[in-house]
């Protein structure tokens, strides 16, 4: 069974209206993936969030999966910014949703690869 973590530019992007994107998680969901996101996830939508896209928001959220930020998310964020924050520019936000994925065994889905340098963790390429 396929399990995939959104990354906040994805699911953005289906927001916005990418037919595309749209589809393939639809796809994804008829064939009983497990979907998931993070919290950091939900605070960068909610970041842009207007008022009247609420309701859609939370109703669209409510059908995935959030996963908890632990202390073993903590630990392996910590090592990866240890390892990519000067050679890579990596960020906090990045590195909690990489070692999401990395903990939870959850393939990480995102337009962009480049905040993601980490070989350990499994890409699913979206599109």
């Amino acid at each position: 069974m396929k399990k995939i973590l959104f990354d906040s530019d994805v699911l953005i992007e289906r927001f916005r209206g990418r037919v595309e994107v749209e589809r393939e998680i639809r796809d994804l969901a008829s064939e009983h993936a497990v979907i998931a996101y993070t919290p950091i996830t939900v605070a960068e939508i909610y970041r842009g969030l207007r008022s009247n896209e609420r309701e859609k928001v939370e109703l669209f959220l409510g059908t995935f999966t959030c996963l908890e930020i632990n202390r073993a998310v903590g630990k392996r964020a910590g090592e990866y910014l240890k390892t990519y924050s000067r050679s890579h520019g990596l960020e906090l936000a990045d590195a909690l949703i990489a070692a999401t994925a990395f903990v939870y065994d959850f393939q990480l889905c995102t337009f962009n690869w480049k905040h993601y340098p980490m070989s350990d963790i499994d890409k699913y390429r979206l599109i």
